[in-house]
């Protein structure tokens, strides 16, 4: 029994949210630098074609975005007063070593 399944391109699939078409707005490619030497990657920018749709996305990607950044931020302050406690921790455990 052999099944037959058809791939459909990205950009020629529908909108998840509205269900309207894909277009690709830009392509460009980049170098990238590897352990063997470099690659070339070409990437495609695709959007919906209903402005709404996409404008309703860009906002939930900007406020991604910056939820990520606090997070981030967050995370260095953290780093930072445990960085500085475990400085403090070892300073204090070679005043109390005994040396006998």
């Amino acid at each position: 029994m052999t099944t037959n399944i058809k791939h459909i391109p990205y950009a020629d699939q529908p909108c998840d949210r509205c269900g309207g078409k894909k277009c690709v707005a830009k392509t460009w490619k980049e170098t990238i630098p590897t352990f063997s030497g470099t690659t070339q990657v070409e990437y495609s920018q695709i959007i919906c074609t209903n402005k709404a749709c996409q404008l309703l996305f860009d906002e939930n990607l900007e406020k991604e975005k910056e939820k990520k950044e606090i997070v981030r931020l967050q995370k260095e302050e953290k780093d930072k007063v445990r960085k500085a406690n475990s400085l403090l921790q070892v300073h204090i455990s070679k005043k109390n070593k005994s040396r006998i």
